[in-house]
């Protein structure tokens, strides 16, 4: 058994969503008066910062812990399986050339 986590789909999914939250909160200590207005004085930004930030992490703590496990030997009997039909498939039709 292989632990696979460096692709994993959460862990870049996380890390996007982490910066994109961090951008977020940094920006909103630049927000003026007027962009606040415009929210019913809400800063967006900080708020919005905030939860990507938080589901940024819970994401990568979720790949952390709860990483995909890969099963060598029935990974290798699957490739077998899959090559053995290729190769009836191949002798069915009468070769790599064979024009039906």
């Amino acid at each position: 058994m292989k632990k696979t986590s460096l692709f994993d789909v959460r862990s870049i999914v996380g890390a996007l969503l982490s910066l994109y939250g961090l951008i977020l909160l940094l920006t909103s200590f630049a927000t003026s008066d007027a962009d606040k207005a415009k929210a019913d004085g809400i800063n967006a930004n900080l708020w919005m910062g905030l939860l990507l930030l938080v589901v940024g992490v819970l994401m990568i703590v979720w790949a952390l812990t709860r990483p995909i496990i890969v099963d060598e030997e029935q990974l290798e009997a699957d490739k077998r399986a899959v090559e053995e039909a290729a190769g009836r498939r191949m002798d069915d039709e009468g070769g790599a050339g064979g024009v039906g």
